[in-house]
């Protein structure tokens, strides 16, 4: 009795496991079909318009035009949000001379962000009846017209071999700000003893006499020099090496003459050199 209540105890089974393992292969059926069914979608996602890009936006950008970093980054809104590396994009729009960074973020589903860094501008390249600006890389701009300068950055005047000029670039790049708005005009006026000569005009009334060998250290003890001096009582200042000389104009036409062969002889005071902290 015992061994019969066992034999159909197991064959009562058997079409449990059937069924079980039906289920199961129905479950397995069923998710790889879904499995190839989403393969199939993002094929045909990746190949229709659906995944263009719908909008490229970019920012931080003053002096290159918006067209022309799109089209350094040869993207459009017939590419694919996902038809390319965000490595290579960035790396062909630092190409651009004034880019001094990039960074390119996709804004899912459809937007693509461009976020540029552009080099400083330093100065401006005084050309007769226009201005070219300077960027911190050396690299010049547009021509614009004087009438359009706003002071926003020193003017640089006879300035026609590119070797000083880029060596004063260098030197201007590592000045701080506030040293560098405070400069007008620079003038290169080079002579026999030292070929690197250059005259400044400050925007505070002042002159100054330097080389641009050390110019950057020289600029940054300027602000200690003129707080020993009288703002009403404008001169040139010689910097170099052995450290500072005030000439006080003996008459206003003295002064602003970039020529500085015509410097009246005034009173001359020996000054104490102090480099600015800030």
């Amino acid at each position: 009795m015992t061994d019969e209540k066992k034999v159909v105890s197991i064959e009562e089974r058997i079409p449990r496991l059937r069924e079980a393992r039906r289920k199961k292969a129905n479950r397995r059926f069923i998710f790889y079909l879904s499995f190839l069914l989403f393969l199939i979608a993002i094929v045909v996602y990746l190949q229709s318009p659906l995944s263009y890009i719908r909008q490229i936006m970019v920012e931080g950008n003053e002096f290159v035009p918006e067209e022309k970093i799109v089209e350094a980054s040869q993207l459009s809104t017939t590419t694919s949000i996902w038809a390319f590396r965000v490595e290579n994009i960035e790396a062909a729009i630092e190409k651009i001379p004034e880019i001094q960074s990039v960074k390119v973020v996709r804004q899912l589903p459809h937007d693509l962000e461009i976020s540029v860094i552009e080099h400083k501008k330093i100065a401006y390249v005084d050309r007769g009846e226009s201005l070219s600006p300077l960027l911190e890389s050396g690299a010049t701009l547009k021509k614009v017209s004087k009438s359009k300068y706003q002071g926003d950055a020193p003017i640089l005047i006879d300035f026609s071999a590119d070797e000083v000029l880029a060596l004063l670039v260098d030197e201007l790049q590592a000045l701080p700000t506030y040293l560098l708005s405070h400069i007008s005009e620079i003038y290169y006026a080079p002579t026999e003893s030292n070929p690197y000569q250059v005259h400044l005009n400050m925007i505070d009334g002042f002159e100054l006499l330097t080389s641009i060998r050390g110019f950057n250290e020289h600029l940054r003890v300027y602000p200690s020099i003129v707080s020993q001096l009288n703002q009403g009582e404008p001169g040139l200042i010689e910097i170099d090496h052995a450290g500072a000389v005030f000439n006080k104009f003996s008459n206003q036409e003295d002064s602003l003459d970039p020529d500085l062969e015509v410097y009246a002889e005034g009173e001359e005071n020996q000054l104490n050199v102090e480099e600015d902290e800030q």
